[in-house]
């Protein structure tokens, strides 16, 4: 999806091609703004008269993160502000419909009323106040396996294979050939939300670090190079026998990048039985949890922010030149525009050098979901809107995140938007981390809190109650989809 979006922004953009995402050297053609490619047929919009329909949208935001995707500033606006009016506009145009979002917040850690009980509501009154939602991944995924969610498959127009929607959320959140929840190109929180590594130009550069860039494309960016790399950097600068300059700025949710990057995941769905099974307990889960909790545990050479902390502590460390590595997410790099400090961007590590591919955790938090409320007064239309709001939204609002928010602004140089693209074609669903079985996800990070790393006897003690939640969940499915009465 981002290739081709992306193909199109630099030959309108005039900006040089990015790196490939394997081994081979970088293409550097350019693509034709006005044609399609031969295994991509121009799509077309189903052409409806929607009466001027007020067409309304349930956006859920959670804590300090409640964009709404759909709003925006009319008075100053950004790039962005203006792409989101554009495809507003465009969709509105093309129904005779107008778009009405209706904002509301949470602060809850699990489950928020502000979403979960509205939608029970509506469903269980049989009322059709909203024509789709935007919902966090907690709160989706509970609404989803209780049957409170229409199945997008079963809608009229939608179709998960058009380029606006996310492959790999598609293929993670499928049941059974039904999907209830999935996200795409209609907001900028699948991008914001995924997993990346920043790094100090000056620090690297500083203590001679290799070209990190080609560590990535030659699939050298291990975690033990990693690991390496920060232990030469740290540094007692004055003297005083305390570390000021480290080698990574980590926050514990990192955890759960770190295990995605290895290409494991806690929860998959067993095709064959559709029943949702643990998958963290293999040898490769343990080694590279292993490895990370050595990394970051190693005072000398890491330093463990809060992600969301007031003070916002992770800025004037790595801005003043007191860290090499930023473990973080995309979306806080904007907080860094006026860093005189050069930095790049990083994909997280893969495990050791015969993984061949890439993965970047998706925040389950904060990350917001695409919806249809169980009931729906006209599906024929709700589907067709959603396939309109896609449609646009590929054209307008992605460009405008992509190239002017995060390669105009965030990143400072041609090899960091390269790293982007990787980033963002390789990002990482985890049911685990949305399902929450039994805490498992979370214990992850309480034992790097602890200081325990007996990641065995942790496992074995919480292995029975999550199975039995997953097993909970996996019935739930089956008899939404009407599998099992």
């Amino acid at each position: 999806m981002f290739k081709r979006t992306l193909a199109l922004l630099l030959a309108l953009m005039m900006l040089i091609p990015l790196a490939s995402c394997g081994k081979d050297k970088p293409d550097t053609t350019t693509a034709n703004p006005t044609a399609t490619t031969p295994d991509e047929e121009e799509y077309k919009l189903p052409e409806y008269d929607f009466e001027e329909h007020e067409f309304y949208i349930l956006s859920v935001g959670r804590g300090s993160v409640n964009e709404n995707d759909f709003l925006y500033e009319e008075n100053s606006p950004t790039v962005l502000d203006a792409a989101i009016e554009r495809r507003n506009k465009a969709v509105e145009d093309l129904y005779n419909i107008t778009i009405e979002t209706e904002q509301k917040n949470t602060t809850a850690n699990q489950q928020s009323p502000e979403a979960y009980r509205v939608l029970v509501r509506e469903a269980t009154a049989g009322d059709y106040n909203y024509d789709m939602c935007v919902i966090p991944g907690y709160d989706v995924s509970q609404l989803a396996y209780e049957g409170y969610l229409s199945d997008l498959n079963a809608l009229p127009h939608f179709d998960k294979n058009n380029k606006w929607y996310d492959e790999k959320a598609n293929e993670t959140f499928e049941f059974g050939g039904s999907l209830f929840f999935t996200t795409g190109d209609f907001g900028i929180s699948m991008m914001d939300q995924t997993y990346c590594i920043a790094f100090n130009k000056d620090l690297a550069n500083q203590y001679g670090v290799e070209d990190l860039y080609e560590l990535v494309t030659e699939y050298e960016w291990t975690i033990d190079k990693m690991y390496e790399i920060s232990k030469e950097v740290s540094d007692d600068t004055n003297g005083d026998g305390i570390t000021d300059v480290y080698g990574n700025l980590y926050w514990v949710d990192a955890v759960y990048g770190a295990v995605n990057a290895a290409g494991q995941k806690m929860v998959t769905l067993n095709p064959d039985t559709l029943t949702y099974e643990l998958s963290i307990n293999t040898e490769t889960t343990y080694n590279v949890l292993e490895k990370f909790y050595n990394m970051v545990m190693d005072m000398d050479i890491s330093k463990m922010y809060q992600h969301n902390s007031t003070g916002k502590e992770y800025i004037p460390i790595f801005s003043g030149n007191q860290a090499l590595f930023f473990l973080t997410t995309i979306g806080k790099l904007g907080e860094f525009r006026d860093m005189e400090t050069d930095y790049g961007i990083l994909p997280y590590f893969l495990y050791d050098r015969h993984q061949t591919e890439y993965y970047n955790t998706v925040a389950p938090f904060y990350m917001n979901y695409m919806c249809v409320p169980l009931m729906v007064e006209d599906e024929e239309r709700t589907s067709a809107v959603i396939e309109a709001i896609g449609y646009y939204s590929n054209q307008y609002i992605i460009p405008a995140y992509y190239d002017k928010t995060l390669t105009g602004q965030y990143t400072r140089d041609e090899d960091s938007a390269a790293m982007l693209d990787i980033i963002f074609d390789t990002r990482a669903y985890d049911l685990g981390y949305c399902y929450q079985p039994a805490n498992l996800n979370k214990n992850l990070i309480y034992m790097l809190n602890e200081g325990n790393f007996d990641w065995s006897s942790r496992y074995a003690r919480l292995e029975v109650a999550a199975e039995a939640s997953l097993n909970v969940i996996s019935m739930a499915y089956r008899k939404a989809i009407g599998m099992d009465k």
